[in-house]
């Protein structure tokens, strides 16, 4: 009397013979094809890309741009604006770690308050300086000037995030920060404040121009593109798993047949 037989071989096996592995070369160029196609996909989004190009370098009013006590949206951020008002001398600061184009130094930061609306604060950037003690010393002229009506003009930048307030000198920032701004000023501080920083075109004398240049467009990809991108990589995977389910399922074929063969000839033994 004589038992089923064991499988004649592993699946392992069935992978690597002639006829897989010659579907795994047929297969491979089909991949490499649905590749291609892929990649021609992704070019041609990048291709037909739109610069969304934003009119930054016409000066607007800047209640056209932003309100105070609200959020700050991605079209105000590098618009060159204008509005007018008066400085606060006494809230007059510093702040440092500023890089100007390629060098590093120092703000003096304004605290002005606009005639539209009325009363309400903005943060001005008034000028650069190299060293701490240039800085030192526009701040204090500033401090000592009177305040008058004038014309702010120049590029609305965003803030920076909010600092710790535990800790360093007070009249030094390390960030300029509206949120932390409005702790430190201590006058004319009743109306809304504006979220940006508004970067003078023009600084005052012993300071230099903060370097603020024109925000660069925004990049607008082919959505369809992209999708059709997509299906033609899951094409070429699926090409892989195409060919191992081919062989699989062959060699479980062979194995029932297999099987069947064995009870057949067990049966007749019996």
């Amino acid at each position: 009397m004589t038992s089923p037989a064991a499988p004649s071989k592993p699946l392992r096996a069935a992978f690597v013979e002639p006829r897989a592995l010659g579907l795994l070369a047929l297969f491979v160029l089909l991949a490499g094809v649905f590749a291609g196609l892929c990649q021609w996909q992704i070019s041609r989004a990048v291709e037909q890309a739109t610069v969304v190009a934003r009119p930054t370098e016409r000066t607007l009013p800047l209640t056209r741009v932003a309100r105070p006590a609200e959020q700050q949206t991605d079209a105000s951020v590098g618009q060159r604006v204008r509005t007018t008002g008066r400085f606060v001398p006494a809230d007059t600061l510093i702040a440092g770690d500023r890089l100007n184009d390629t060098t590093r130094g120092w703000w003096v930061i304004g605290h002005a308050v606009v005639d539209d609306p009325a009363g309400a604060q903005l943060a001005v950037a008034v000028g650069f300086a190299p060293t701490r003690a240039e800085a030192e010393a526009a701040a204090a002229a500033f401090r000592a000037a009177p305040a008058t009506d004038r014309v702010l003009e120049g590029r609305y930048v965003d803030s920076d995030a909010a600092e710790p307030t535990t800790s360093g000198d007070p009249d030094v920032l390390t960030a300029v920060s509206t949120a932390r701004l409005l702790n430190l000023w201590t006058e004319g501080t009743g109306g809304p404040t504006y979220e940006g920083v508004l970067t003078l075109a023009s600084a005052p004398d012993g300071l230099t121009d903060i370097w603020s240049p024109r925000p660069g467009g925004e990049v607008e990809l082919n959505l369809l593109n992209l999708l059709y991108a997509v299906e033609w990589a899951i094409f070429a995977v699926a090409a892989f798993y195409v060919w191992y389910r081919l062989i699989r399922d062959r060699w479980e074929q062979q194995q029932v047949g297999e099987d069947e063969e064995a009870v057949d000839a067990f049966s007749d033994s019996r």
